[in-house]
């Protein structure tokens, strides 16, 4: 599972899903990831679940099972996608069943589903590829439904984080300077790509977007502990890494050693239609 934010769109000319070696990092350290990152709102798992035509859900880049277990707390049976030996043992851990492959290669075996998500993992998939299995997979009716976490960082926060990391790792994918003004805006063109692949399979529905608000209050501590995370971060020596954590830890001591992140959920989603 681009991404310095959990999801941020990469800065570079070549697609998010070309590499490989970013987007098979997250797995160094699992628990860390469980415990640090954000669940998704309830509000997106339940209108999902609604707009589907049954419970069957194909989980895509799972990870550890964030969202797999909220799907299974809210009575659907999942299956998970993931690339990562070592996320997907993490996840197995707590019940999820996961099988290891990318999503584009799978083999479904015959099996189909009511709906497919992606939780702040589509952005690793080819959105061409990736959308047709999942027109492979999918009942007619059934839903596709990437998500991602848009996250809007304090300003002090990316202005400490943007100077680390010009100075230790300018070559860095992370681009925090990318979330200035409108985080979502930044994230529109990562979402009408995934819309656009959709669109491209002739398969689904015209996509729709929506979008969920919320927001979540960090200590430093916790915050600390999410940051090493991130996908633009993951690969970072160790010394490098420390530089980046004392001065995003900085940042939130002068904000009274706690900061408020609001945060955007949007899922690009669409039905898969009849077959012709």
């Amino acid at each position: 599972m681009p991404t310095p934010w959990q999801g941020q769109p990469d800065k570079s000319p070549s697609e998010p899903h070309h590499h490989r070696q970013t987007a098979e990092s997250f797995g160094v350290d699992a628990e860390r990831y469980d415990r640090s990152r954000p669940p998704y709102p309830q509000a997106l798992v339940d209108r999902i679940v609604t707009a589907s035509p049954g419970r069957h859900v194909l989980d895509v880049g799972a990870g550890t099972g964030i969202a797999a277990r909220q799907f299974r707390a809210a009575g659907c049976t999942v299956l998970g996608v993931e690339p990562d030996e070592r996320m997907a043992a993490f996840a197995r851990r707590s019940g999820v069943e996961v099988e290891v492959a990318r999503f584009e290669d799978w083999q479904p075996a015959g099996r189909q589903f009511d709906a497919v998500i992606a939780g702040t993992a589509w952005h690793w998939v080819d959105p061409v590829a990736g959308a047709a299995k999942a027109a492979q997979v999918l009942r007619p009716g059934g839903r596709l439904a990437p998500f991602h976490h848009v996250p809007q960082p304090p300003a002090e926060v990316i202005d400490a984080l943007t100077e680390a990391l010009r100075r230790v790792a300018p070559d860095s994918s992370f681009d925090p300077r990318l979330l200035r003004g409108s985080a979502v805006d930044a994230y529109q063109p990562m979402f009408e790509k995934i819309a656009d692949g959709i669109r491209r399979t002739g398969s689904f529905s015209e996509p729709e977007q929506w979008r969920f608000t919320w927001e979540r209050t960090y200590s430093r501590e916790e915050w600390l502990d999410q940051l090493p995370t991130f996908g633009g971060l993951t690969q970072l020596p160790g010394e490098k890494m420390a530089a980046v954590l004392d001065s995003a830890g900085n940042a939130i001591d002068m904000l009274g050693g706690r900061a408020t992140m609001p945060y955007t959920t949007v899922a690009v989603t669409s039905t898969r239609l009849p077959a012709a």
